[in-house]
């Protein structure tokens, strides 16, 4: 029952922070307006809160604390199923966190064997996620969230109200101590689904191989062995540089993809995850103290690094060496407990003098049997420290009744009351004694067949609801205007899919799309699987609503940039990559020339300025610019876009100095940031002197902060 228990609220975890961090990025930060030393400080007082429930558990015990907060989590992140985005869904997907943070540091001090539920706790949430299509019960209709949050609240609450304190309790710091460095990685790349959607060629294989990786690390979790660590680090690296690191030179004339093996590479960093967490969970230890909260500190300041290195111009955080750093986060409390775990066993052969019948319970050199985290025992953990009153049952190494320096009553040696006498000779016979005389009873039949036959049940369950009962429909195509000889063009600056009001709404952005009727549509802001805004492949969504076939440039990484939906034919496509200036968004120019009739092509150029004070975007836009004309040699071209300036801007002018002219001239001005107040002209068309714009139209929406603009053009 603890595996469910714990399992269960890792799912809660991992969805509560799948809500919390884009709610912060779009809702408290603005989508970056916010500077981001602000940002931080604002959400590190939210994970500094849970040291203050580690007094408490000190003193009361975890499981009392543990239920209350466990059912503040859950009850908390059903009412922010209800609200409608703004500070109430911040501020909420707050309390959510310091519930859930609460939670964990007092699961920690419950002394429960945690290894094997971790690991399928997080299977089960990237399974689940999988199963929405990257979606979240969150952005789901209300009754379809309740469908998976409701079951999930349910089994959760009743399951930690229902058991009890552990009989001997197993405290497992090591475990907890890697746990904020394990949830970085998951979150960011081993458990993130997008990440395999947006692989080059888009492999239908790529996400049943990472859910059917994450479901063997449950089993693979209980392997031991001192081989064990160094193998799970090494997946660990080679996953990262696989699928962090490494990208195509050119994938059907896009450059920057990742390889169509990237799944591959995170199916391995997902073994060495579950290798990792089994050797922590075996190392039992004599008290958690403060180590999943710590913890938790470490995976918000990974996290944070990973996305605003930028922002707070550390320029050697580079992508992907945060992702090796947080290997190296994990690597060091796992090596130390290792390494200190091979040296305990000869320290304590070593001292081999007799041990008088009268000697105290705390022993200099004498190990200690403890529960291994699956069944077997461990007598490999050196005896902790002196532990205080009423806390027997949480510290390894002391029996109850006994305290520092005293006497045992004559004929027990130390043993517990009614065993028969042990030997007090030193000795191999003695020690063998203790560890027999610690070890706690072999579990029953009923409690070993209880775990596997409900993760049998359970989860398989909940995954089935989420992929066959919860995933929307196929949307309809738009309708385009059938009028001959024009081509209806759209650009759309979609912020990742979040609205005005924070919320992620992928059909409010198709439904404002759909009312435009585009030949061929164009998106910035592209996030297809960033965990900092949740881990959504907003494309796939976006794709599967208005039923258009896409094409994807990266501009910053695998996972972010631009793209291109049409069902015209395309005869070539093309990207490039623009300087980018250190800026974690990136920038690129994608170009595609479509058939827009039989015998007649138009070339249609996308990019995304940065918005910066130096010379970089100019830059970009001579680039760009030199880019389109390219593009234009062959069929009249028009360039569209968020270009972060005004058409008399310098950037502006690398694209009218090549002979463009300014295909929003008749309808200015065209106002379209913010979009619910729209102020700045920054979304703007050049067309070929060859096409005409015979329409232009950017109609009200909170889908995003920037509106769409859409061209009639007649070639």
């Amino acid at each position: 029952m603890p595996v469910i228990v714990i399992a269960l609220g890792i799912v809660f975890l991992v969805d509560i922070l799948r809500v919390w961090l884009p709610s912060l990025i779009t809702v408290f930060g603005d989508a970056g307006a916010t500077p981001a030393a602000q940002l931080g400080l604002f959400a590190i007082a939210w994970f500094v809160a849970a040291f203050a429930v580690v007094p408490l558990c000190r003193r009361v015990g975890g499981r009392p604390v543990a239920v209350v907060a466990g059912v503040a989590m859950v009850m908390v992140r059903l009412w922010l199923q209800f609200t409608d985005g703004g500070d109430a869904q911040l501020y909420l997907a707050c309390a959510a966190l310091v519930a859930a943070l609460c939670w964990l540091v007092a699961v920690a001090y419950t002394g429960w064997d945690a290894g094997v539920g971790v690991v399928a706790g997080l299977a089960a949430a990237v399974a689940l996620h999988a199963g929405l299509g990257t979606l979240d019960p969150m952005w789901l209709e209300v009754w379809r969230g309740w469908a998976v949050l409701g079951t999930l609240a349910v089994v959760f609450v009743a399951a930690q109200v229902w058991i009890s304190a552990p009989a001997v309790p197993a405290p497992q710091p090591v475990l907890w101590a890697v746990l904020g460095p394990v949830l970085f990685l998951t979150g960011v790349l081993f458990g993130n689904v997008g990440v395999a959607h947006a692989a080059a060629g888009e492999p239908r294989w790529g996400v049943p191989l990472l859910v059917g990786a994450w479901a063997l690390a449950v089993p693979v979790s209980r392997l031991r062995g001192v081989w064990v660590l160094p193998l799970g680090l090494v997946s660990l690296v080679a996953g990262v540089i696989g699928a962090g690191y490494l990208q195509t030179s050119a994938h059907e004339g896009i450059v920057g993809l990742a390889p169509s093996g990237a799944a591959g590479w995170q199916a391995l960093g997902v073994l060495g995850v579950g290798l990792v967490l089994g050797d922590a969970a075996g190392r039992v230890r004599p008290a958690v103290r403060r180590a999943p909260a710590w913890s938790m500190v470490g995976f918000f300041a990974l996290t944070f690094l990973h996305y605003a290195r930028y922002d707070i111009e550390i320029d050697v955080l580079t992508r992907g060496r945060v992702l090796l750093l947080g290997v190296l986060a994990l690597a060091v409390p796992a090596g130390l407990a290792a390494v200190r775990d091979l040296r305990a066993p000869a320290s304590a052969e070593a001292e081999a003098a007799p041990v008088p019948a009268h000697a105290p319970a705390r022993t200099r050199g004498r190990t200690v049997a403890h529960s291994g985290g699956h069944g077997g025992v461990r007598s490999d953990v050196p005896l902790g420290g002196r532990t205080r009153a009423g806390r027997d049952a949480q510290r390894p190494g002391r029996r109850a009744g006994t305290r520092p320096g005293a006497k045992p009553a004559p004929g027990r040696a130390g043993s517990r009351p009614g065993a028969p006498a042990t030997p007090t000779a030193g000795g191999a016979g003695a020690r063998k004694a203790d560890r027999l005389r610690d070890a706690p009873p072999p579990p029953s039949l009923a409690e070993r067949i209880h775990a596997p036959l409900a993760l049998a049940t359970v989860f398989p369950v909940l995954i089935a609801l989420a992929a066959f009962g919860l995933r929307p429909a196929a949307g309809s195509a738009p309708v385009p205007d059938a009028a001959a000889g024009t081509l209806r063009v759209v650009t759309y600056n979609i912020r990742m899919g979040f609205g005005l009001d924070g919320r992620f709404d992928p059909d409010r952005t198709a439904d404002t799309i759909r009312a435009l009727k585009p030949d061929v549509l164009l998106l910035n802001e592209v996030d297809r699987a960033w965990f900092l805004n949740g881990g959504h492949d907003v494309l796939t969504l976006l794709a599967r609503r208005l039923d258009l076939p896409y094409r994807f440039a990266p501009a910053a990484d695998p996972q972010w940039g631009d793209a291109v939906l049409t069902r015209k034919p395309i005869r070539h496509l093309e990207s490039i990559k623009l300087p980018a200036g250190g800026a974690p968004t990136g920038a690129q120019a994608l170009g595609v020339v479509v058939e827009a009739a039989p015998g007649k092509s138009v070339a249609v150029v996308s990019t995304h300025l940065q918005d910066a004070d130096d010379e970089v975007p100019r830059v970009q836009a001579e680039r760009a610019a030199e880019f389109a004309v390219r593009m234009g040699t062959s069929a009249p071209v028009v360039v569209l876009g968020d270009m972060n300036a005004t058409i008399d801007s310098p950037q502006l002018k690398a694209f009218t100095g090549r002979g463009l002219e300014d295909g929003l001239a008749r309808a200015r001005p065209v106002r379209t940031y913010p979009a619910d107040k729209p102020k700045k002209e920054i979304d703007q068309v050049l067309v070929d002197p060859r096409l005409r714009v015979a329409a232009v139209d950017s109609p009200p929406s909170k889908a995003s902060d920037h509106l769409p603009v859409a061209v009639t053009l007649v070639y």
